[in-house]
């Protein structure tokens, strides 16, 4: 299994092309935040992005899929920072959780049930964030705020509204 993964490894980053303002096509990785899991970012267009995420813990055990549409653009000059972009975007989010509790209170002895729920949700994303593309190898390191609204969900369902992760992605 090492061999495999050294092998791809290699013939990936014989492959990196220089084709787009962030000097790779399509990286893949994971995002350490509020929901956590795997992401991955192609390039559609010179300094235009897709980028899906598929975490897990989204709000109370759960998972979530996001799908975002993103414009890179220079942090500085090229000339001074090479590699570093700010970009900036949105799209859209569904998920599901399946475990809250809701409280039902009563005038029995015990105070109350507890009764646990699934849920669904699916809402609009923004992002906004920094990427570094690291020259001498094929990673790139990005920090984002993904503020998002749920447009779909139960009434009772727990609720956010804020995001924010560390991206590491192999790029090729």
């Amino acid at each position: 299994m090492k061999k495999v993964f050294f092998v791809f490894l290699f013939v990936s980053v014989l492959g990196i092309k220089k084709s787009t303002a962030q000097d790779y096509k399509t990286g893949i990785g994971l995002r350490g935040g509020w929901s956590s899991g795997f992401t991955a970012k192609h390039f559609i267009k010179e300094s235009r992005a897709i980028e899906a995420i598929l975490s897990s813990g989204y709000r109370y055990r759960g998972f979530q899929i996001t799908g975002l549409y993103e414009i890179h653009k220079p942090a500085f000059t090229k000339q001074e920072v090479e590699g570093l972009f700010w970009f900036y975007g949105g799209g859209a989010h569904f998920g599901g959780g399946y475990r809250y509790e809701h409280f039902h209170p009563n005038n029995s002895w015990w105070g109350g049930t507890s009764h646990t729920h699934n849920y669904v949700a699916f809402g609009i994303d923004g992002i906004f964030g920094i990427e570094y593309k690291i020259d001498e190898i094929p990673i790139t390191l990005g920090l984002d705020v993904k503020p998002f609204f749920d447009i779909v969900t139960e009434r009772d369902a727990p609720y956010g509204f804020w995001d924010s992760a560390l991206s590491i992605r192999f790029v090729f």
